[in-house]
């Protein structure tokens, strides 16, 4: 019956990865990146699995509230930004021609006779 030592073959890692992992010259840092790699995956599903299931539970206990939906948010900050900028451009525009009312006023192009 064969001994086990370490974490690579109490996971089942085949015996040549697990040769190569005992007889390097790195050691316990080679074996440590190598799990690390090889549990990389199942970390990944259970990170967004249990963001998911987590999500869904505090919706459903009031605790988040459900974004609204993508396309009529847009929608509504746009017309939002089109009706800024409309009162924007009626303001400059209002103020162009009151200084160049102003100016007319001020300058007067007649001919002065002579």
């Amino acid at each position: 019956m064969e001994r086990v030592n370490g974490p690579p073959e109490l996971i089942g890692l085949p015996d040549s990865i697990v040769n190569i992992l005992k007889n390097s010259q790195s050691g316990n840092a080679l074996t440590a990146y190598a799990l690390f790699k090889i549990a990389t995956p199942a970390r990944y599903t259970v990170t967004l699995g249990g963001t998911s299931f987590t999500v869904k539970y505090l919706r459903s206990r009031g605790y988040m509230s459900t974004p609204p939906p993508v396309k009529e948010y847009l929608q509504d900050k746009m017309e939002e930004t089109k009706e800024l900028l409309t009162e924007k451009m009626e303001e400059t525009k209002d103020r162009l021609t009151e200084k160049l009312q102003e100016t007319k006023e001020k300058v007067s192009f007649k001919k002065k006779v002579e």
